[in-house]
């Protein structure tokens, strides 16, 4: 049996796996989807000091409270910033990480300046709090189903702009380099090819997922559930 500690991405919360965690269960395997601070039922923790900091305490905090180790360590889009943080924080812990469309950050890098023209986006949208981004668009992330647009609208949460402004502290360049990492690439998209390709020159294992597109985890659950189960050693 297998641990995963998945991590979701900006606006979502723990709901955003809830397609993906019932299939891994089903192989055997133990599955945590928790909501970072001030996101889905963690909404009434949001406030301005909420950052990646924040964020990447929540993790190690359930890794250690738990007393999980050897976890399969997974983050989409913003969640790859937590899991990098995370990874270098508790590298005892960590078995091996999955970035599903997600950044990957390196030491001092924030999330805006792994893709600059998010700044402008995020500057441009409004929010009840000055401090927060609401979210963007669904449709322009790969959902088409209107059932589906409804569902994640109606849960989406605005966002601390801090957690995309504070870079991820040192030490995840050697934890990484010491462990397996897949990039799970939603191809259908161009958001992340840019990342994608710069971790593939990295040496890390990039899958494309053709016909996939950023919301993956929702719109496409079982391809990227195929592709978690994919990570696992083979008996």
């Amino acid at each position: 049996m297998a641990t995963f500690v998945l991590v979701h991405g900006s606006w979502l919360g723990g709901w955003s796996w809830s397609r993906v965690r019932p299939r891994l269960l089903a192989a055997g395997h133990d599955v945590w989807a928790h909501s970072l601070t001030g996101l889905g039922d963690r909404r009434h923790l949001a406030a301005a000091d909420v950052g990646l900091s924040t964020h990447i305490g929540d993790i190690v905090d359930l890794l250690r409270c738990e007393d999980l180790s050897e976890v399969i360590l997974v983050g989409h889009s913003y969640g790859g910033m937590v899991v990098t943080g995370v990874a270098a924080a508790v590298p005892e812990r960590i078995g091996q990480v999955v970035y599903v469309d997600a950044f990957v950050p390196q030491t001092g890098q924030s999330a805006f300046d792994i893709l600059p023209w998010l700044r402008d986006a995020f500057a441009n949208t409004a929010a009840a709090e000055p401090w927060a981004v609401a979210p963007f668009d669904f449709s322009a992330l790969g959902v088409e189903d209107d059932a589906d647009l409804r569902w994640i609208t109606g849960l989406a949460t605005a966002m601390p702009r801090k957690t995309h402004e504070e870079p991820v502290p040192p030490g995840s360049e050697e934890v990484l380099g010491t462990r397996p990492v897949t990039y799970l690439q939603c191809a259908a998209q161009p958001l992340m090819d840019a990342v994608a390709a710069d971790v593939a020159g990295r040496g890390f294992r990039v899958v494309r997922l053709l016909g996939v597109g950023h919301l993956g985890l929702i719109t496409h659950p079982e391809e990227i559930t195929l592709e978690l189960l994919a990570v696992l050693p083979r008996s």
